[in-house]
């Protein structure tokens, strides 16, 4: 009789045994309440947790069948991300939510629903299958309240406008350039002539190139034709540049030393950052109605 209950007792144990690993989906990954498989490498407790509206620095990769689907790093930078109000159950949001900084750990995440949920696509459209899953490696670098990322972003925004400020007066002393307007605008005539001066509601034809005040090329009229149109008095350039057009006369080379604050001043605008002086050669070549 004891014999028969011990080999039952077995029987059941190794079933349930079976059972369990049937529906282990991912070996050594548990699951949550909302169907986030997790697996932790280095857990550190005594460390920040982020909250909603906290920003996080992480590093992330994406795995789909075992085979790299998208390096988050591949700018070569760690990854800023707000955490956010789950965008369904068992998402990124609550994988985030459940780490600490220094903490290691990966996630098993459906496919279907990061491609809808995360950036509106059909899966069908890069080739999702309906029981694919995301696999995220992510490590937690650090954890800022929006409060702390606005205090570090102003002040090394001020940083970089008293580094602008500096090099414009050191270029202006270093060229020799004094020659300047109310607002701010430097300067120098390389060819004078006694040409007629473009007035609102004409439209001047100029050739210019611009450039950073380390001399990087930024662009230039030749890129668009043979000339570029600039309607006096709309607005339509950058303002040190529409003033310097009306100092000119037709025929006169000059260079224009717009600091920030006549360019696009604090904001970024392409591939010239916030609280960048321009440099502008410009041609006047005619002036039309």
């Amino acid at each position: 009789m004891k014999r028969n209950c011990l080999f039952f007792m077995s029987v059941l144990f190794t079933a349930m045994l079976l059972m369990t690993a049937c529906n282990q989906k991912f070996p050594g990954y548990k699951k949550t309440d909302k169907g986030l498989y997790y697996k932790f490498y280095i857990q550190n407790p005594a460390m920040t947790q982020p909250k909603l509206t906290d920003y996080m620095k992480v590093r992330m990769a994406c795995y789909l069948n075992d085979s790299l689907y998208y390096d988050f790093q591949r700018s070569g930078n760690d990854v800023f991300t707000q955490l956010k109000e789950s965008y369904f159950s068992g998402d990124l949001e609550e994988a985030y939510a459940m780490m600490h900084v220094g903490d290691s750990a990966s996630f098993y995440i459906k496919a279907d629903s990061v491609a809808v949920r995360y950036y509106g696509i059909n899966p069908d459209s890069v080739g999702l299958k309906p029981n694919d899953y995301f696999r995220y490696e992510v490590k937690l670098v650090e954890v800022q309240t929006a409060e702390q990322l606005k205090a570090e972003a102003d002040e090394a925004m001020q940083v970089l406008k008293s580094e602008s400020e500096k090099a414009f007066l050191e270029y202006l002393e270093e060229n020799h350039i004094s020659d300047h307007t109310a607002s701010g605008l430097y300067y120098t005539k390389l060819l004078v002539t006694k040409g007629k001066t473009p007035q609102i509601g004409q439209t001047a034809q100029i050739k210019y190139v611009v450039s950073f005040l380390d001399g990087t090329l930024l662009g230039s009229s030749e890129e668009l034709g043979d000339h570029y149109d600039v309607p006096i008095g709309q607005h339509k350039v950058l303002r040190g540049l529409e003033e310097g057009i009306g100092l000119m006369r037709v025929g006169e080379k000059a260079r224009f030393v717009l600091p920030y604050t006549l360019a696009y001043g604090d904001n970024a605008y392409r591939n010239i950052p916030a609280y960048s002086n321009l440099i502008f050669d410009v041609e006047l070549l005619n002036i039309v109605k």
